[in-house]
């Protein structure tokens, strides 16, 4: 169901980050496709008719997984793929799994936490403001969400000191 992203199939990859998130939310080109070569971070793809319609950039540690990117291609989207794709992968990584969301200040931002939620994902007060992610982004205030547990005061300040050391140093 789930495979690893090839090399020759970041243009595609990327097209879908552009698609499916601000450009706030993720990096340049050369700065994501460099993501590739740290051996900790991953790129789980699902293939339908020959595109990738759904894709997980996920950092793997010791302790935990932080799923920092999900997308379904707008083709793919409404038909319950994502749920799907979803419980495949927090079967196949079997540790906790930390994710970032927008706070649900809106409509759309409030349907992406109700979705996290039905899928076992706890939402957490806790929160931070992650800088830019390069010279032509903007800083993003963030909410964090945890699976299968929710994030106490300890489990929180671990995630936060490791992102902020391993991604946004």
């Amino acid at each position: 169901m789930l495979t690893t992203l090839k090399e020759n199939q970041f243009d595609e990859l990327y097209q879908l980050f552009e698609e499916s998130f601000p450009q706030d939310e993720f990096r340049s080109y050369t700065v994501q496709r460099g993501l590739l070569d740290r051996e900790n971070y991953n790129v789980y793809i699902y293939e339908q008719n020959q595109d990738i319609a759904a894709f997980f950039a996920v950092w793997e540690t010791e302790d935990f997984v932080f799923l920092e990117h999900f997308a379904v291609g707008e083709a793919y989207r409404n038909g319950g793929l994502g749920g799907k794709l979803l419980k495949h992968l927090l079967e196949k990584v079997n540790k906790p799994v930390v994710i970032e969301v927008e706070p649900p200040d809106d409509e759309l931002k409030q349907r992406r936490v109700a979705f996290y939620e039905r899928n076992g994902f706890h939402f957490s007060p806790y929160g931070y403001i992650q800088p830019a992610l390069g010279e032509d982004r903007q800083p993003m205030p963030l909410n964090v969400m945890a699976y299968p547990q929710p994030l106490n005061d300890e489990r929180f300040y671990v995630f936060k000191d490791w992102i902020f050391a391993e991604l946004y140093n």
